[in-house]
């Protein structure tokens, strides 16, 4: 009787930003195999990488696939993954550089699963892929250039242990796509009203406007997120497609999991790259050309800008009631633009801690109570009632109410990183 394996499949930069989906080809992918009567083993997965990086794909997400097969079958399940990718990625694109990985054995490498959170928080080049590969004794496979081993690879390595989400993706048919999506609206805002907070970021109530649709001209007709198989599939139940799905297939997933983040001083921090820092507010908020909000904080290493940009919306508004001396931590990527010092791009902050905000007011009439007023420049105070007078030093300060409390804020689901964890996943125990 013939032996069976566990054979770990990877694939990643097959789209371009003219179309294709590297969720749709690994869709596909998966659907042959059953044809074949090979057996998936758990969800496929769902990795989004480095969302920082300069040569991201349009997607920023690899997929891999774990399945229990015959031995002699794997040749033909390779073949398969090939011709899959050949056929669908988008290979007369420059940009699109797929790449392939095998990994067989039930146990992955520690040195994957590292490699993996590197390539998810930080930058891989192809040869340190390469050499990977070599090292745990996987195959990698290169289309043109092939950059997608990269992702490729580190799909395979993320298992999921800590944190994790699930999609489900309904694709459109061929004739569809490019086209303006169609969903009936009400549907997904009664889906949201019967399955939130199990399912999140369908819609933006502040706006109005449906999160599950992308923009794009990818095979994509609308993503629900949750936090397990079955609401995602009650969820997709509700919603009501005006337009036929091709085929939809469930993800597990590192979406919203804040898993790009990581813990850094702020001379530590690099372009890039996501980090939460903590640090005082050094330099008041101010609202700068574009509506975008920028202010600066500082702690014993140094000191970073932080912005919130015009589409956070509302965000900005809580971001423009913090102080000099407040102390926050900021969570976001990091670009360096030419001429233009290191910015974290927020996607959420919480207030630690609030400075106390005084302001001068002017003293009280001893005799009959009211407000004295200025004398003049330099004069002290006069009661216009009683004619009392008193020098400019009774002058006093007062702690004045401040507009925003302690707690975590976030940016609204239109502004949202696929990575960033939403509020609505946080326990308390994590702040």
């Amino acid at each position: 009787m013939s032996k069976f394996r566990l054979l770990h499949i990877g694939l990643d930069d097959t789209d371009s930003k003219d179309g294709m989906c590297t969720t749709y080809v690994g869709a596909v992918v998966v659907d042959r195999l059953r044809e074949m009567g090979v057996k998936i083993f758990d969800y496929p997965r769902l990795i989004r990488l480095n969302p920082n990086w300069v040569l991201k794909t349009r997607g920023n997400c690899a997929i891999s696939i774990e399945v229990e097969t015959r031995a002699e079958l794997i040749p033909k399940i390779k073949q398969i993954v090939f011709e899959t990718v050949e056929q669908l990625a988008e290979l007369d694109h420059e940009t699109t550089n797929p790449g392939v990985a095998f990994l067989e054995g039930g146990d992955i490498p520690e040195e994957l699963k590292t490699y993996s959170k590197k390539v998810i928080q930080d930058i891989v080049t192809i040869d340190e892929a390469e050499n990977l590969a070599k090292r745990i004794g996987a195959e990698v496979f290169k289309f043109k250039i092939g950059r997608g081993i990269v992702g490729a690879l580190a799909a395979i390595g993320e298992e999921l242990k800590q944190d994790k989400t699930y999609e489900l993706v309904a694709y459109r048919v061929p004739n569809n796509r490019g086209t303006k999506r169609k969903i009936d609206r009400e549907s997904v805002f009664k889906m949201n009203e019967l399955t939130y907070p199990s399912t999140f970021d369908n819609i933006d109530l502040a706006t109005g406007e449906i999160r599950i649709t992308p923009h794009t001209p990818c095979p994509i007709l609308y993503g629900i997120r949750a936090e397990n198989p079955q609401t995602a599939v009650k969820a997709h139940n509700i919603v009501k497609a005006l337009e036929p799905i091709e085929r939809w297939v469930i993800y597990k997933t590192n979406q919203a999991t804040d898993e790009h983040i990581r813990d850094a001083r702020i001379s530590k921090v690099q372009a890039e790259r996501s980090f939460m820092v903590r640090g005082e507010v050094c330099k008041k908020p101010r609202i700068i050309r574009g509506g975008h909000v920028i202010f600066r904080i500082r702690d014993e290493s140094g000191g970073i800008d932080c912005a919130a940009y015009e589409p956070t919306r509302k965000f900005r508004e809580t971001v423009m009631k913090l102080t000099v001396g407040d102390v926050i931590k900021a969570y976001g990527g990091v670009k360096q633009k030419p001429s233009l010092p290191l910015t974290i791009n927020l996607e959420k902050i919480e207030v630690i801690k609030l400075s106390p905000v005084l302001e001068k007011v002017n003293p009280v009439c001893s005799l009959c109570g009211k407000r004295m007023k200025s004398a003049g420049k330099r004069k002290g105070f006069m009661c216009k009632h009683c004619k009392l007078k008193l020098p400019k030093e009774a002058v006093r300060f007062e702690e004045m109410p401040r507009l925003i409390t302690l707690g975590v804020y976030e940016v609204p689901p239109r502004a949202r990183r696929h990575l960033a964890k939403p509020l609505i996943r946080l326990s308390p125990q994590v702040w």
